[in-house]
């Protein structure tokens, strides 16, 4: 088997997931001229209060707010202080994609990718992903850059591919950065660098890529666009490793064969090293959070029963984020030490199921 698959392998656009995570948009709202309103709104929905909330946002979204346009799209969508209705969240979610709002946008993309509520229809669904995109909305941007690489439901278009690649990888997005390493690595669209390559492999891997860490793992061992460094090679596979990567697994004892005792003992440090830039370097994102952009039901949901199976939630699994949720993930937080936020993420979840 080869150490390096030419088989490009990528993570697959978000548009795969079924309704729930679809619809997986997070409250939000945009700097406007009526932020007290809306304020009282985002706090009366933190503490649970559905009812007021809708109330609140109904009011300022009739003036046009395209961030109580979105809230009040997602409060339907998932029945918070009303019956679920599916029709009126769309109707709200594309008020508010009218309106400018990238996040609607996005989310009447992904709808429309899957028939959800509305009429599937791709050529519908890319014009707004495009929206979101060329607003800077770093999700549409990669979606975009994988529907153009393959060529799915659009014409292939490498180029294109790079160009929406490059856009999301630049605002952080490790799966754009990994992609166009990959295209760098492996000559697509005209691009063929292997330095380019590992400086995008790095950027990935930093933050947590598993695919990205083996990559580069492999580089140094080959000397690919990096000086030949068999501590490093092997400091960054154990990561991979680590991280469940399964050909990382297999091939980690080629740099170690290698090595002699002092490099050796310099890559089980690197490792523990690498280990910890890459949990500091994700516990940033969980650091003073942005309370305009409250998770989803189903993460606290997700978050919830995580707490409780670990004996530290003894409350009911609601998806109401209250006083003793944050509890509880402050004090998971200061287990895993992290920031104490009180907040639940994805990021969070991942570092759970690696602690």
């Amino acid at each position: 088997m080869s150490l390096r698959s030419r088989r490009i392998s990528v993570i697959t656009s978000p548009v795969r997931a079924m309704r729930a995570a679809a619809l997986a948009c997070w409250i939000s709202c945009p700097a406007a001229a009526s932020a007290d309103t809306f304020e009282s709104g985002l706090t009366a929905y933190e503490r649970g209060d559905f009812t007021q909330a809708l109330k609140i946002w109904s009011k300022v979204a009739k003036l046009n707010h395209s961030g109580a346009q979105h809230n009040l799209a997602v409060m339907y969508d998932h029945g918070q202080g009303v019956p679920e209705d599916d029709r009126v969240a769309v109707g709200w979610y594309k008020r508010a994609a009218d309106n400018g709002h990238a996040p609607s946008q996005y989310t009447l993309g992904l709808l429309h990718s899957r028939g959800h509520s509305v009429a599937k229809d791709m050529a519908i669904a890319v014009d707004w992903y495009k929206r979101a995109a060329l607003q800077g909305h770093g999700k549409s941007q990669f979606i975009l850059g994988v529907l153009y690489d393959f060529g799915k439901d659009v014409a292939r278009d490498k180029n294109e591919a790079i160009k929406w690649y490059r856009l999301a990888a630049l605002q952080g997005d490790g799966r754009a950065q990994y992609n166009l390493a990959l295209m760098y690595d492996f000559g697509q669209g005209g691009l063929d660098d292997p330095h380019k390559a590992t400086e995008w492999y790095k950027l990935a891997a930093e933050q947590g890529n598993t695919k990205a860490q083996y990559m580069l793992g492999v580089a140094y061992l080959q000397g690919d666009g990096v000086p030949t460094d068999f501590s490093l090679s092997y400091a960054w596979m154990s990561l991979a490793a680590a991280n469940g990567h399964v050909r990382a697994r297999q091939y980690r004892s080629h740099p170690w064969q290698k090595m002699s005792r002092e490099e050796r003992a310099r890559g089980r440090l690197l490792q523990r090293e690498l280990m910890q830039r890459v949990r500091l370097r994700r516990s940033v994102s969980l650091d003073s959070p942005n309370r305009m952009a409250l998770p989803t039901v189903e993460l606290v949901i997700n978050t919830q029963r995580v707490l409780a199976q670990r004996g530290l939630l003894d409350s009911a699994v609601d998806g109401i984020l209250g006083p003793k949720t944050r509890a509880a993930i402050q004090a998971l937080q200061k287990k895993l030490r992290l920031p104490q936020t009180g907040q639940p993420s994805n990021e969070l979840l991942l570092l759970i199921d690696k602690d």
